[in-house]
């Protein structure tokens, strides 16, 4: 926003987000809806072959509860909402609201695939996929990226 003369105008809430925010924020969201829909490896394990063998065990590497995806939905989901934080810091509860829309986009995820005879709906997933939001909004807060903090906003007067 800017006043008549062209400067920008404080608005007493931090940077406006920039199209670049935006179109990081959308491109990744993109890849990670793209990399859901992809066939994943059957969690059965073994194989004839030297990868399939491989993947059995990681599988059963792994401890019990966790699944092979499992990872790239908690980081996946970090990135989306920690790109999402600088996106919204024009708003008060703007990282709730980033934390709020990756959750939101994730179970949107999790219910086109219920449908896809090669995925699944997983409430597993699902909650990864929240965990993920939360620690990412948390770490881009952290990191400064959030909405302008009081003191800010003063120095911007």
């Amino acid at each position: 926003m800017t006043d008549r003369d062209g400067r920008p105008r404080a608005t007493g809430r931090g940077p406006e987000p920039t199209g670049r925010d935006r179109t990081r924020a959308l491109a990744f969201a993109l890849v990670v809806f793209v990399g859901s829909m992809v066939p994943v490896p059957s969690s059965s394990g073994g194989g004839s072959d030297a990868l399939g063998g491989a993947l059995g065990a990681l599988l059963d590497a792994l401890p019990a509860g966790i699944g092979l995806t499992d990872p790239f939905h908690l980081v996946g989901y970090a990135v989306l909402a920690a790109l999402l934080v600088p996106v919204t810091r024009e708003f008060r509860l703007g990282p709730l609201l980033a934390a709020t829309v990756a959750v939101a986009f994730g179970f949107g995820i999790e219910l086109v695939q219920a449908p896809i005879p090669w995925r699944s709906f997983a409430w597993g997933d699902a909650a990864v996929n929240a965990g993920g939001a939360v620690i990412g909004a948390a770490v881009a807060v952290v990191r400064g990226r959030g909405p302008a903090s009081a003191s800010d906003r003063e120095a911007e007067r």
